[in-house]
């Protein structure tokens, strides 16, 4: 690429590679005019042959590579979105087995918590009596019915958000790739045909530079359409996609012009990376947002149990459906659980870091996918820990009604205690 550009600048200058000898450059007139071309790799060379007045061009050949290594060299290290694949997966288990919409149709641990669930309130409500009923069904069916899919739809933010990222990364490797060699064609393209070619001809070459270095943001790799289907984001990439398109003309015939073409390139992928990560850490921020100003949907703690009578004598309770609820409360226990497991920890460091000055931040949407982590494991532990106090205030109040413990209106009181304080979600 650099050897590629310093050809062209030298043909800029009217100089050309001697023929029968690549090695070195020169321009015929009254008197010859002669210097080294550097090696294939675009080191050295621009030292004068020893015609002419001896003036060197090294120095204009060091400020080519100084300022190609200036474009190139924050692109080398680019993330390949490989780390974000075990967050994804995580928070896409957890969001399946709590039944959020959208989820992998054959992961069944969503349908378990809504079958144990309807289960629960069928029982509760058409085979029991008492004044315990209706706020039991109230907070443990109606409220919970809301709740495990919320926190699992939050869950699939945080899924979608690795997913896109993941997607991402590899497509804008080779986007710079492609980028970087259109430049380095066009160099070489220019060079070879700058003495030989028509004007015509020069132009119709030149155009077709344009269209390969233009548009391979656009029609490249395909970085946009990787998160297409993440609607909101995939709208915000393809706007920024339309000012690509708009601004990204390339026009010239010279080193100068194709620099220009190539640092503009660079710079509309990296405003379009931007515009993805920014869309998705709205995304995130949003869904924290969203939780924080209606907590009662995310955290089954935020929400008050209504009046629940230790003693009531008109109940009317079957053992047998007494173990029925029992038992689907305890499925529900043990799938909120093994959602809770799934979900795990944040990853400790970015899954996408780049050197700065790519993209959203240098960790990319790592800070915002951390904090709706910290706030759905939050919401998560605490409705776990509620509904498990649930549970245990069904039993209780079974084992009150038939008089099966001698502690048991006891156990009811202190439960009923318990439930009435709502943790801080420390988050």
């Amino acid at each position: 690429m650099k050897r590629a550009a310093i050809d062209c600048w030298m043909a800029d200058q009217g100089f050309d590679p001697v023929w029968g000898n690549e090695g070195t450059y020169a321009k015929w007139g009254w008197a010859p005019y002669q210097y080294f071309r550097p090696e294939a790799d675009g080191s050295g060379g621009g030292e004068s042959v020893g015609y002419g007045d001896g003036v060197s061009c090294v120095a204009q050949f060091d400020a080519i590579r100084s300022t190609i290594d200036g474009l190139v060299e924050r692109w080398r290290n680019l993330p390949d979105g490989s780390a974000c694949a075990t967050p994804q997966s995580a928070a896409n288990a957890a969001a399946a087995q709590l039944g959020a919409s959208g989820t992998d149709p054959n992961a069944m641990g969503g349908s378990d918590i809504a079958t144990s669930n309807g289960t629960v309130a069928e029982v509760v409500l058409n085979r029991m009596d008492g004044s315990f009923r209706d706020p039991f069904v109230d907070k443990y069916y109606t409220q919970f019915s809301a709740v495990h899919p919320g926190i699992g739809q939050a869950a699939k933010i945080l899924q979608a958000n690795y997913a896109a990222c993941g997607a991402m990364w590899p497509a804008v490797g080779d986007d710079v790739a492609t980028i970087c060699d259109s430049a380095r064609v066009a160099w070489e393209t220019q060079a070879k045909n700058s003495s030989a070619a028509t004007a015509t001809f020069q132009l119709t070459v030149l155009a077709a530079v344009a269209g390969a270095v233009g548009s391979i943001v656009t029609a490249g790799a395909g970085t946009v359409a990787a998160v297409a289907g993440l609607g909101g984001v995939a709208f915000a990439a393809n706007t920024a996609l339309a000012g690509i398109t708009a601004n990204a003309a390339i026009s010239g015939s010279s080193y100068d012009t194709i620099l220009k073409s190539l640092t503009d390139a660079l710079k509309k992928l990296d405003e379009t990376i931007t515009a993805q990560e920014k869309a998705l850490a709205t995304m995130l921020t949003s869904a924290e947002s969203t939780i924080r100003g209606d907590l009662a949907s995310y955290n089954l703690d935020a929400s008050t149990l209504g009046e629940y009578p230790v003693r009531d004598g008109a109940m009317r309770i079957d053992k047998t459906d007494a173990n029925i609820v029992s038992r689907n409360m305890g499925r529900i226990e043990e799938t909120l659980s093994g959602a809770r497991s799934a979900l795990g920890s944040a990853p400790a460091s970015a899954p996408t870091p780049r050197s700065a000055g790519i993209g959203w931040s240098s960790n990319g949407t790592h800070a915002e996918a951390t904090a709706l982590h910290a706030l759905v494991v939050r919401c998560l532990d605490l409705t776990i820990a509620e509904y498990s106090r649930g549970h245990d205030l069904f039993d209780a109040t079974v084992a009150d009604y038939f008089q099966t413990d001698a502690n048991a209106e006891q156990t009811v009181r202190t439960l009923l205690a318990d439930e009435r304080l709502s943790a801080d979600l420390g988050v």
